[in-house]
């Protein structure tokens, strides 16, 4: 299949960050349809809470909820993680659950609180039934989420004894940034927060706990503000203009594009993101923009793939993923989600509200170590079968196994030092005489661990 090889180049580039990437044929295909044509298929996905396949999500929750009459432990919430692991293999809808990691890390709940898998879950879901929707809907269900008023300690907060955590965070970390608010601000806006309260793992509001006195927020009011009306100053009201679509925007395009994003690309999400006043703030005609930007398009490999994306990818590229509607139990497998957590990304389990950092925080030396071990491990354990078959298309030359290698990983090329380091090995291999089948899988754990790899 002849393709344009900038087009080819766009495309592998799109798959990578707004996906967990796709085969070099895979590439090929979307690229003779057009970049356009990529995007809009990425993005056609239709709400989880509309399709037939959200039944394994809500099978999910449920064991969860089942759960936690049980003693707790990391490896319940593995077991967990790891069937989101095999969700994201699996899903033919790679963008939504690209977006529900990014709102994990964005709106960061950490089970470490609660030990509730049940709202652990339910958060998950909410998250991916509005992962590409409306962001002013989910704000408010972010706020009377179980997971979140636990964690964040908003289940407590009562008329004449607020708390402020959540009402500090929603706006330095969530919607504005800081210094974009008052300490009077946070106050005001922990008031209007009162009322929500959590039982039997739901979020419910209680009117009679809530604070129905005057606030000023942001320079509005005085007058008798609830949560609802808080995300809606804060979206629409703030005395600097479009502040949250701005800071949002900048947040996404950290994560799916680089992480200092231009300031031009940023202003052009943050404009097709606000709606008017009390509209909805679509999430999906951001990415759209950002995705369809010449910097996005033409922007060279800047960004260090987050553990999860890495783990994702990879089950992806070597067919490893196993079905995510099996049973949940304490004989499952935890191996990818626990390779993903020493790296650094403990999936439920973010570090702190902020989430994880990500971009050089991902370079350090405990985290090379966890990636290479990982690569290896995969290599080692990647089906027989799929390496005879590598074999059989390089006509049994275990060096000429990088090409369907490559073509699996979606790599188009590969570095310098790269391809010295495979010559290196291979002679080390031929001196040692290793089998053709422990050369290819070497081969493999090269590529896996390599830059070319790591890199999107």
């Amino acid at each position: 299949m002849s393709v344009d090889p900038v087009v080819q180049q766009q495309v592998a580039r799109l798959f990578r960050r707004a996906a967990f990437g796709a085969s070099v044929d895979t590439v090929n295909q979307w690229a003779a349809q057009g970049y356009t044509a990529t995007v809009d298929h990425l993005l056609s996905f239709m709400p989880a809470a509309q399709r037939p396949d959200n039944a394994e999500v809500i099978l999910a929750q449920q064991m969860a909820t089942g759960d936690d009459t049980q003693s707790q432990s990391s490896r319940n919430l593995r077991l967990f993680a790891q069937w989101w692991f095999n969700r994201m293999a699996t899903s033919l809808y790679p963008l939504e659950e690209k977006l529900t990691l990014y709102w994990h890390g964005h709106f960061a709940t950490s089970f470490y609180k609660s030990f509730l898998l049940g709202a652990t879950m339910g958060q998950n879901r909410m998250l991916r039934e509005n992962a590409g929707g409306d962001f002013r809907a989910l704000c408010n269900l972010v706020t009377g989420d179980p997971a979140m008023l636990l964690w964040l300690d908003n289940a407590y907060n009562v008329a004449g004894h607020i708390n402020e955590n959540y009402a500090r965070e929603f706006m330095e970390l969530f919607t504005l940034g800081r210094d974009m608010y008052t300490q009077d601000d946070v106050v005001n806006v922990a008031r209007a927060f009162t009322g929500w309260q959590v039982s039997n793992e739901m979020g419910s509001f209680n009117d009679s706990v809530h604070d129905h006195g005057m606030k000023t927020i942001l320079g509005n009011g005085p007058a008798d503000y609830g949560s609802g009306d808080v995300v809606d100053l804060v979206l629409d009201h703030h005395p600097q203009g479009p502040v949250a679509a701005t800071y949002v925007a900048q947040r996404v395009a950290s994560f799916f594009h680089r992480p200092n994003p231009e300031s031009a690309v940023v202003q052009a999400m943050a404009q097709s993101f606000m709606g008017a006043a009390g509209q909805p703030y679509p999430i999906k005609s951001m990415l759209r923009t950002l995705f369809l930007r010449p910097e996005f398009m033409n922007d060279t490999l800047t960004g260090i793939k987050c553990p999860a994306e890495l783990v994702a990818g990879a089950i992806i590229a070597l067919n490893t993923a196993t079905d995510p509607t099996v049973g949940l139990t304490t004989s499952t497998s935890t191996q990818w989600a626990a390779a993903s957590a020493s790296m650094g990304q403990d999936l439920f389990a973010p570090p702190n509200v902020g989430g994880w950092h990500g971009g050089r925080a991902w370079a350090n030396t405990a985290g090379a170590l966890a990636r290479y071990n990982f690569a290896t491990t995969l290599a080692d354990q990647v089906a027989n079968d799929i390496v005879l078959q590598t074999l059989d298309q390089a006509e049994g030359v275990p060096r000429n196994t990088v090409g369907p290698w490559m073509n699996r990983l979606g790599l188009l090329s590969l570095s310098a030092t790269t391809q010295q380091g495979i010559g290196q090995y291979l002679n080390a291999a031929n001196a040692a005489l290793d089998s053709a089948t422990t050369i290819t899988r070497g081969i493999l754990a090269i590529l896996l661990s390599s830059p070319d790899y790591m890199l999107r």
